[in-house]
């Protein structure tokens, strides 16, 4: 959940700065099975969705969380941004036409498991 969290506040830092803004839709819950749905909107055009589901470990306080979502603002120069993201056991992964390109970089570093 602290993905989510960091994330949301990507978001607004990236948008323009509006004081006045305010939430005018948001919408979560969560799921008997540990998985959740979550959506908010601003009134100066940020909005976010995401999803994700636990898979516990075999251990007390193993396991981990799976993630996806997007969220989207109105830069200073009018074009709205939208980045796609994934969050799991090997981090954060956020796809967007305005961001370079790392999906190469696990071909050279590998995953986390490799380096532990």
């Amino acid at each position: 959940m602290k993905t989510v969290f960091v994330l949301c506040f990507v978001a607004l830092a990236a948008a323009r700065p509006d004081k006045n803004a305010r939430i005018v839709n948001y919408q979560a819950g969560i799921a008997e099975d540990g998985s959740y749905d979550a959506t908010y909107e601003t009134t100066n055009g940020i909005r976010s969705t995401s999803s994700g589901i636990s898979y516990p470990g075999d251990k007390l306080n193993t396991g981990n969380y799976v993630i996806e979502g997007e969220y989207s603002y109105v830069g200073d120069d009018g074009v709205t941004y939208t980045v796609r993201w994934t969050a799991d056991e090997n981090g954060f992964h956020p796809e967007g036409a305005h961001l370079p390109d790392f999906s190469h970089t696990r071909e050279h570093i590998g995953f986390v498991d490799d380096h532990l």
